[in-house]
C-alpha cells in the first residue's frame, strides 16, 4: 500500500484536494444559508407590525377601531380598508383616512364606530392594512389581509379592581375617572 501511495502521490493529492474543495463549497453554501436566515430573523424582529381591530369595552354600547403598531420600528400607513365599510360617528370615512400617518412603536389611535354594537356583531369584517417601515435600513412595504373577529366582545366582563396601594376613596376616584374616560370616547 505504501509503495502504491508513493507511486501515485500526485493522484492521491489531487483526490484529497478535490474532496477539500467540495467540502469547502458545502460549508460556504451552508454558511450563506445561515446568514440569510439570521438576516431575515433580525428584520422580522425589528420591523413594524400594524394591526387594525375592533375593540369593545363592556361598559360601552359601541365598538371602536383601534390601529396599533406592535412592532419595534415606526410605520407609515399607506392604506387601511375594511370590507364592509365602517361607519364612524361623524360620517363614513374614506378608505385611506390614515394615509401618510406615522405610528411609532406601541403607538395606537382610536376611532369610535357610529353604529350600535349589536349591528357590528352581525357583520364579518375583512381588514386590509398596507404600511411601510420608516427605519433607515429597512424601507420595505407590508400588506396584510385578515378577518377581524367581534365574537369575543360579547363574552367580556368588567370589574372594578382596587389597588392595594390606595385607599377605598382613591380607588373609587380612579374608577370614576375610568368611567368618565369611557364616556368621553362615546360622545364624540
Amino acid at each position: 500500500m505504501i509503495s502504491w501511495l508513493n507511486i501515485n502521490q500526485g493522484f492521491v493529492m489531487s483526490l484529497l484536494t478535490m474532496v477539500y474543495v467540495i467540502a469547502t463549497i458545502i460549508i460556504v453554501i451552508y454558511n450563506r444559508k445561515v446568514i440569510d436566515e439570521m438576516k431575515q430573523t433580525r428584520e422580522d424582529e425589528s420591523r413594524p407590525y400594524v394591526f387594525a381591530n375592533l375593540h369593545k369595552d363592556p361598559r360601552d354600547s359601541m365598538f371602536s377601531l383601534v390601529i396599533k403598531n406592535y412592532g419595534k420600528s415606526g410605520a407609515r400607513i399607506k392604506r387601511i380598508h375594511f370590507e364592509p365599510k365602517l361607519k364612524f360617528v361623524k360620517n363614513e370615512m374614506p378608505d385611506d383616512f390614515m394615509k401618510g400617518v406615522v405610528l411609532a412603536p406601541n403607538q395606537m389611535v382610536h376611532f369610535l364606530i357610529g353604529e350600535r354594537a349589536s349591528d357590528t356583531y352581525l357583520k364579518k369584517y375583512i381588514a386590509q392594512v398596507s404600511y411601510k417601515s420608516v427605519a433607515l435600513g429597512n424601507q420595505k412595504s407590508y400588506d396584510d389581509r385578515y378577518e377581524v373577529l367581534t365574537d369575543y366582545a360579547s363574552n367580556m366582563g368588567y370589574a372594578n379592581v382596587s389597588n392595594s396601594n390606595t385607599s377605598k376613596s382613591e380607588t373609587a376616584l380612579m374608577n370614576i375617572a375610568a368611567e368618565l374616560e369611557s364616556i368621553r370616547f362615546n360622545t364624540r
